[in-house]
This record gives structure tokens, C-alpha cells and sequence, in this order.
């Protein structure tokens, strides 16, 4: 595959499966799904469409009556359901797309769902945080085409809880398959590798920087393009040994780069200049096992505001890096992880997930089992508004809603760009539009498509009413 990988992408109708009415996008999603019982399975079809329509609402709420809410209760009393089996079939069709694409990266990280306040009457939580936080710990792998980037959806999830290190016990002393560390590479093992002529790059942060990994990667035909963390990483020159960190700082720099540094505890969101740097080295690897050849990319803040700390990422990826422009590329490929926290902020602030008392845990991975595409499906939203804003609205999204929001904003629904429409639907969400503004979120595009969905729905049934009825 050639190295020019961005600079020749094609750019294509991926489908984001949101436009739709959520009954279908919940067929699409679920209507594949093996319970072993059709009931079941019809019953997860059912509350998928509610939940779409309602992502942020109760339970209650989302099913609308007394029996809907009965029968709801019931499927996520069913130990015969599970997250996996509820998931499955959504992570083999992003897996399938994947599989169509030249590049795709393959987004992991993991967070916290925060069950402190249930922690009296919910069962089955672990630590979370420093300890004294209750809660459990999701680790999502999203499927990402870098260039334009889009959403493809989850290749993988796996919910688990935090087991306590015994006091006099450290964590690297136990067993491989008893670290937390594991749900990486399970993560990579459980997707496998990619086609004949696709490349499937693993992109995550620094929890990954540990040689059991890379080698997991490379067993499974992936790349990785992955931030590392260890200071004391040996790098390998014939029969010499060197420290890589003392060796990356001493490359001259082949390019400049604006980065977006994001805010977190504490830490305000700004704009950074840095420089890149780039080359190729060998890593030490356990006996047994190839050398481990990779391409290393550092990127290191100037002119930093004297109050902040300046930034400095230190890539290693297995993607050939032969010129600046691929160093820049790499780059971009890490920042893309920023998707899987948005990810988890749509599924704890837009679908609640933090909200729920289920009384049991096995309840919440049942119900991530649904609300999980769910949240990608709000995700989507998003960047498919930043995807081909020019292009006619009419092309994307349905077009009695194309009209329905044209009438209403007094413009010509032919003339209406993908950009016009999303931040016209964004305004119906509470969307301000200023310049300051920027562009829309998902909250607000969120908000705005289901007041839209309504409009039209109300459209949909004044036109199929008798002839006698007159519409004021």
C-alpha cells in the first residue's frame, strides 16, 4: 500500500445511519442480534428505537407506557442477555465497513462510569479514581477513516470492574491476564486483523506503551500509531544500547504545526505551535520475538504561555514516517483519539448513562448494550456535519426534512448545503450562531434534530389525513 495514504483517499457516502427514522436505524443496528429467543431480539429492536428517539430521557420516559416499561425491565433481567450478545452484531457490520476502507484507525481508551452516588444500592460496582469512587470502567475501540474523518462505529467494548491491588502487592507483579493493562491487547485480539490491502492502525494513549502490546498489534497484522510514556524505553544500535528519549531530542526539527490542546483538569484549552521531528529505530524486545523496528515522532511546543507546561508528544508508530508531511500525518492520526472521549461524554451527558439505578450492574451492561450505538449514532451526527458541508442537503438527509426546516427558516430548500442545514437544525437546539461561536456540538445538533423530527413527523401525518379535515 503506498505510504501517500491521506493524499489519496477517495471521499465516499459511508452512511452514518442517523438521517434515517429511528426504527430503522434500529433494525440496522439490531435487527441482526442472537438472544436465542425472537422475542428477545424483537424487544431489543423496540427499545433501541425509543431510546434513539429519547437518548437522554429515563427509562419511564423512553418507553411511554406501563407494559412497554414492564416488558423493558424484563429483557434487562435476562441473564440470557448480554452486553456481547446485544453488541455483537453492530461491531461485525463497523468491522465489515472497515474492512472496504484503504486506512482505518482503530480508537481505544478507556473511561470511567461513575456510580458513587448508587453505591448503597447498586450491586457489583468497583473503585473508581483514587479509590474512593464507585463505578466501572469502559473500554471502547471506535472505527475512524482519518481523512475526511468519520465515524464508522464500535469494533469492540468491553465493561469491566477494577479489582483492588492486596495490600503488600504491586500491580506488575501479577499475573499478565489479572492486569487491567489486558483489555488492550483483548481489544486488538478480539477485531483481529485487517483484509488483504486495508490497514487498520491501532491509535491510543500512553497506557499502551508496554512492548506486549506492540507485539499484539504486529501478531494481528495491525499497525499502531501510539503515544509513548516510558522515559526508560531502550532503543537497540547494533550491540549498543540507547535511551530513546535522549536520542529523539537530538533530531533537528523538519516541520512546524498549530495543535489544539484540549482543556482537562484544570488545564485550559488553547492553540499550540510546535515542531516535528522524526526517525526510524529499533526497540528492545523480550528474547524469543523479531526485533521491533518502528518510526518514532515527537512533537514539542515552543513560545508556551509561562503559566501552562509545554506540550511535547513522543509517537511510535509502524507506519513507514519517510518524509515531514507523513510526521504531520502521524499527528493527526493521535489527535483523533480525542473521538473516543467525546464517545464516552455522548454516552454519560446525552444518553445518561451515569443516571441510571438499575440496582445490579449486570442491568447496566445490558442496557450499554443498546445505549452504546446509540451514543455513536449522536457522534455521527456531529461529524457529519462538518463532512461535505457544501454539498446539497437533499443528499444526506431526508428531504420532506430538508424542506420542512427550509420553510421554516424562510430559505430555498434546493439551494439548502449540508453546513446551512446542520447549523439551521443546531439553532432549533439552542445553537447561537455567532461568529465567536464556532461550530455547533452534538447537544445542540442533538436538541434541534428532534424538535426536526417532530416537525416532520407532524408533516408526514397532516398529509394523510381525510379529505374532510381541514389543516388550520
Amino acid at each position: 500500500m503506498s505510504r501517500k495514504i491521506k493524499r489519496e483517499m477517495v471521499v465516499t457516502n459511508r452512511g452514518t445511519n442517523f438521517v434515517g427514522g429511528a426504527g430503522e436505524w434500529a433494525e440496522q443496528q439490531f435487527g441482526q442480534v442472537d438472544l436465542g429467543d425472537a422475542r428477545l431480539e424483537r424487544r431489543a429492536v423496540e427499545m433501541a428505537t425509543r431510546m434513539a428517539l429519547l437518548p437522554g430521557a429515563s427509562l419511564p420516559q423512553q418507553m411511554g407506557d406501563r407494559a412497554d416499561l414492564i416488558a423493558a425491565y424484563r429483557l434487562l433481567d435476562n441473564p440470557r442477555v448480554t452486553h456481547r450478545g446485544l453488541s455483537e452484531s453492530h461491531w461485525q457490520a463497523t468491522r465489515e465497513r472497515a474492512a472496504k476502507e484503504p486506512v482505518v484507525l482503530m480508537v481505544q481508551d478507556i473511561s470511567h462510569l461513575d456510580y458513587t452516588h448508587y453505591a448503597r444500592t447498586m450491586a457489583g460496582l468497583g473503585p473508581i479514581g483514587d479509590g474512593r469512587g464507585r463505578g466501572l470502567l469502559l473500554h471502547t475501540t471506535l472505527a475512524v477513516v482519518p481523512g475526511p474523518r468519520q465515524v464508522l462505529g464500535i469494533a469492540h467494548q468491553q465493561v469491566f470492574k477494577r479489582v483492588p491491588v492486596p495490600a503488600g502487592e504491586y500491580r506488575r507483579s501479577r499475573p499478565k491476564e489479572e492486569r487491567e493493562s489486558r483489555v488492550w491487547g483483548e481489544a486488538v485480539r478480539a477485531i483481529g486483523g485487517p483484509p488483504e490491502g486495508t490497514r487498520w492502525v491501532v491509535v491510543s494513549d500512553s497506557e499502551t506503551d508496554h512492548t506486549d502490546f506492540l507485539l499484539t498489534c504486529r501478531a494481528q497484522g495491525c499497525d499502531f500509531n501510539i503515544r509513548l510514556g516510558h522515559t526508560s524505553r531502550v532503543l537497540l544500535e547494533g550491540k549498543q544500547r540507547h535511551n530513546l528519549h535522549a536520542v529523539i531530542r537530538s533530531w533537528q526539527p523538519v516541520a512546524a504545526k498549530v495543535v489544539e490542546v484540549r482543556a482537562r483538569g484544570g488545564r485550559r484549552a488553547r492553540r499550540a505551535r510546535v515542531l516535528v521531528s522524526f526517525g526510524s529505530v529499533t526497540l528492545q524486545v523480550p528474547k524469543g520475538h523479531d526485533p521491533l523496528n518502528i518510526w518514532v515522532v515527537r512533537a514539542w511546543e515552543i513560545d508556551a504561555p509561562e503559566d501552562v507546561e509545554p506540550l511535547e508528544w513522543v509517537l511510535a508508530t509502524s507506519v513507514p514516517v519517510e518524509e515531514a508531511e507523513d510526521a504531520l500525518e502521524r499527528i493527526e492520526w493521535y489527535t483523533a483519539r480525542w473521538l473516543d472521549e467525546d464517545y464516552h461524554q455522548c454516552l454519560k451527558t446525552g444518553c445518561e448513562i451515569e443516571q441510571r439505578d438499575l440496582e445490579d450492574v449486570a442491568r447496566i451492561e445490558r442496557l450499554l448494550g443498546i445505549l452504546a450505538p446509540v451514543a455513536v449514532r449522536l457522534l455521527q451526527l456531529r461529524e457529519d456535519a462538518r463532512l461535505n458541508p457544501q454539498v446539497p442537503a437533499s443528499t444526506v438527509a431526508d428531504p420532506l426534512m430538508v424542506a420542512v426546516l427550509a420553510a421554516k427558516v424562510g430559505v430555498s430548500a434546493t439551494d439548502m448545503t449540508v453546513r446551512t442545514f446542520w447549523r439551521e437544525v443546531a439553532k432549533l437546539g439552542g445553537f447561537l450562531g455567532r461568529r465567536r461561536d464556532g461550530e455547533p456540538g452534538w447537544k445542540t445538533l442533538w436538541r434541534g434534530w428532534l424538535y426536526l423530527h417532530t416537525l416532520a413527523q407532524g408533516v408526514r401525518l397532516a398529509t394523510s389525513l381525510p379529505p374532510e379535515v381541514t389543516c388550520v
